[in-house]
C-alpha cells in the first residue's frame, strides 16, 4: 500500500467490516488528522456493529461503509487551521467523544454530551484518523509513557472511573461491579483506587475473574439464579453501597438494582443498544429511595491529562488489558476474535 493511501476498517453491513483503501484525510478548520501507532476494539464497536442500522447519512463519500474505532494513540500528522494546543509531531490521545466547548452542555462541563457539533469519533482503525474540535478533545502524550499505557484513557478507562464517581463511591464503601469485560475491570480498578472497602466483581469467566482480583476486587461471585441473594448475604443483608452495572443487560441491571442499599446508588455504563428498552423493578427490593445514575464516557483535553498523569504516577496499569495483537489489516479477524470472547481475550492492540 502507497504511504500517500489510507486503510480503514469500516463497517460495509450488519456485523461484516472490511479493510478499504483511501486518501488520507485532509484537516478541516479546528481538526488535526493523527497518524495512528496503536489502536483497539472497543465493546461499543460491537453495538454500532452488530445491531446499529448502517446509516449512509454517516459514511463518507470517498467510503464503503462507516470507519470503525474511536480508541487510538498517535501521532499528530496535519494540522487545520485554529487549531492552538497541538503541532505537528506530537504523540497525543483523543477523547472517545468530540466536544465543541461551547454549547451549554459543554460550558456545563458535560463535554460527552456535546450538542454543538461533537459527537462518537469515529475511524480510529485507520493509519490516519480525523479528530474534530482538537483543542478540546486531544491532549498531548508525556514522553516517558508508552502507547500501551495510555491507549485506554481515550474511552474504557475514563467510563469506568466515571462508573465510580458519578456512583460516588466514598472510602470504605461497599462496591458490587456486575460484568468484567474491559469496562468493568476498569471500574474495579478504579473502585480500588478511590478508597472502597469490599469490592465485589460479578463474572463467570475464569480469566476475567483472575484479572478482577488482579485489579483490585475482593471477592468474585459468578452470575446465576442466587446472586442477589450471595450478595446480600456478604453484606448482612443490608445491600452494597454502590452497584456498578458494565454489561448492558436487562438481567444485570436487575440484579444491581437489587442488591443497592435504600439510599445507595446504581451506577450503569452498559450500553443498551440492542435492546428496546430496559425497566427498573418494582418489587421488594426495589428501584425506590435509591439513585440511578446512567453516564457516558467522560470526555476532553483536561480530563485525558488527569487520566495520564494517574498511568504516570503509579495509581492505575491497565496494560494486562492488552490480551492479544494483531496487525491493522486483520482487523476483521480481531473482530471476529473480539466478538467470541474466547482464548481470554479483553482488548486487541492493533499495529499499522
Amino acid at each position: 500500500m502507497s504511504e500517500d493511501a489510507n486503510l480503514t476498517c469500516v463497517k460495509v453491513g450488519q456485523e461484516v467490516v472490511q479493510m478499504v483503501e483511501g486518501p488520507i484525510p485532509e484537516p478541516a478548520d479546528g481538526e488535526i488528522i493523527v497518524r495512528t501507532t496503536l489502536t483497539t476494539i472497543c465493546g461499543s464497536d460491537l453495538h454500532i456493529l452488530d445491531e446499529s442500522p448502517l446509516n449512509p447519512a454517516m459514511v463518507p463519500d470517498h467510503m464503503r461503509g462507516l470507519p470503525m474505532g474511536h480508541e487510538a494513540v498517535g501521532v499528530v500528522h496535519r494540522i487545520g487551521a485554529g487549531v492552538r494546543r497541538l503541532a505537528v509531531g506530537q504523540r497525543v490521545i483523543s477523547s472517545c467523544f468530540t466536544a465543541c466547548g461551547w454549547c451549554t452542555q459543554c460550558l456545563e462541563g458535560q463535554l460527552s454530551a456535546c450538542t454543538g457539533g461533537g459527537g462518537l469519533l469515529f475511524g480510529c482503525q485507520s493509519r490516519y484518523y480525523r479528530v474534530p474540535y482538537a483543542d478540546i478533545s486531544a491532549a498531548p502524550i508525556p514522553d516517558e509513557l508508552s502507547d500501551e499505557q495510555v491507549l485506554f484513557a481515550t474511552d474504557i478507562m475514563s467510563t469506568g472511573l466515571g462508573a465510580v464517581e458519578r456512583g460516588r463511591v466514598g472510602f470504605g464503601d461497599t462496591v458490587a461491579i456486575f460484568g468484567q469485560g474491559p469496562v468493568g475491570l476498569c471500574a474495579t480498578a478504579a473502585a480500588r483506587a478511590r478508597g472502597a472497602g469490599l469490592i465485589i466483581a460479578v463474572e463467570g469467566v475464569p480469566e476475567r475473574a483472575a484479572m478482577a482480583r488482579r485489579l483490585g476486587a475482593s471477592r468474585v461471585v459468578a452470575p446465576g439464579e442466587d446472586t442477589v441473594q450471595t450478595l446480600l448475604q456478604l453484606t448482612d443483608g443490608g445491600g452494597v453501597d454502590v452497584a456498578i452495572e458494565a454489561v448492558g443487560v436487562q438481567v444485570t441491571l436487575d440484579m444491581a438494582t437489587r442488591v443497592v442499599r435504600r439510599g445507595g446508588t446504581v451506577s450503569s455504563v452498559g450500553i443498551y443498544g440492542g435492546l428496546a428498552g430496559i425497566t427498573l423493578p418494582s418489587g421488594v427490593p426495589s428501584f425506590y429511595h435509591r439513585n440511578v445514575v446512567f453516564t457516558l464516557c467522560p470526555v476532553g483535553h483536561d480530563r485525558l491529562k488527569r487520566l495520564m498523569r494517574l498511568v504516570q504516577h503509579g495509581a492505575f496499569d491497565l496494560m494486562p488489558l492488552i490480551t492479544h495483537r494483531m496487525t491493522l489489516a486483520e482487523a476483521p479477524s480481531a473482530y471476529e476474535l473480539f466478538r467470541a470472547r474466547e482464548s481470554g481475550t479483553l482488548k486487541i492492540g492493533l499495529i499499522p
